[in-house]
């Protein structure tokens, strides 16, 4: 094989020499290599930018250059872009879940007459009784202390962000509502007695049941092994923010889980994952999702009817 720069001189002596290719540096050190690589031997004028062949050799030159620069076209491949309006894979699990602790400064710890748990808890007579079903969302809102507070924000807040990655930030927090409401509900229908409570914990179960799901409705690994790993994390939730304590509400932990894990069902076949990286849309429903709460709240807070 041979190669050769002449940056001032001459031609080679036996045949004369045509151009086969002409560019910048760059593109004649490709051709160079490539020229190389099966055994032609040319010449690069840097004069003229061009890379020269001896005239019997240039239809071979040519079709190996022409193949090279077919076969190539598209690679490097471009970097993918991200989708139109941004990816799902940011949701603002921070600001939200942080909401509930600037909330918490608001609220403070549960006491007997502290008014914002006399208004918005989860109170089965209030709620099965009276109608105020605004209940099952406020009581979302609401924690009894710190350590309460703490665990339903940093475990938590880990498996609605997964969600929202799935889902889209603006769709996992409706239905994060919508699940935790009917886990509450579930919770005290079936309770059949006299019932407080409160915590996000019914929200973060249903994070767990409806992600569980999704993944099984996927078909990733088997439906059993999703389940049972879903089941895992719950477990491990459940241990942190204990199983003991008579604040500790297990029935609303596992209405809340097979909440969520009846709603991914559908959630899967409507398509809702699609929907997750328009950014504009997620936007508006993470606004309404947070005016449903608002509203809830400003129900609980109405002055009573006057008799």
């Amino acid at each position: 094989m041979n190669s050769s720069r002449d940056r001032t001189a001459g031609q080679p002596q036996e045949a004369p020499l045509v151009p086969v290719a002409s560019g910048d540096t760059d593109e004649l050190d490709t051709c160079s290599l490539v020229l190389s690589a099966v055994g032609i031997a040319h010449h690069i004028d840097l004069h003229r930018n061009r890379l020269l062949v001896a005239a019997t050799d240039a239809p071979a030159a040519e079709q190996e250059l022409r193949s090279f620069f077919e076969e190539n076209r598209d690679w490097p491949p471009r970097p993918a872009q991200a989708p139109p309006g941004g990816a799902a894979g940011d949701p603002p699990t921070l600001l939200a879940m942080g909401s509930l602790a600037v909330f918490y400064l608001l609220t403070g710890p549960w006491t007997d007459h502290n008014p914002w748990f006399t208004l918005g808890a989860i109170d089965s007579r209030a709620i099965l009784d009276h109608h105020q079903w605004w209940r099952l969302v406020t009581a979302l809102t609401l924690h009894a202390d710190l350590v309460h507070l703490a665990g339903n924000c940093i475990i938590g807040g880990f498996m609605v962000h997964l969600l929202c990655r799935i889902l889209g930030h603006g769709s996992g927090w409706l239905l994060l509502l919508g699940t935790g409401a009917a886990g509450n509900f579930l919770n005290i229908a079936f309770r059949g007695q006299e019932h407080y409570s409160v915590g996000f914990s019914t929200a973060v179960f249903a994070a767990i049941g409806c992600f569980s799901s999704l993944q099984a409705a996927a078909g990733r690994h088997g439906m059993l092994r999703q389940i049972l790993l879903s089941l895992g994390a719950g477990a491990a939730l459940l241990a942190l923010l204990g199983t003991g304590g008579e604040r500790t509400d297990l029935g609303a932990h596992l209405f809340g889980f097979l909440s969520g894990l009846v709603a991914g069902i559908p959630a899967r076949f409507l398509g809702l994952p699609k929907l997750a990286p328009d950014r504009n849309l997620q936007g508006l429903l993470f606004l309404l999702a947070q005016m449903v709460v608002a509203g809830c709240w400003l129900l609980a807070w109405r002055p009573p009817p006057v008799p």
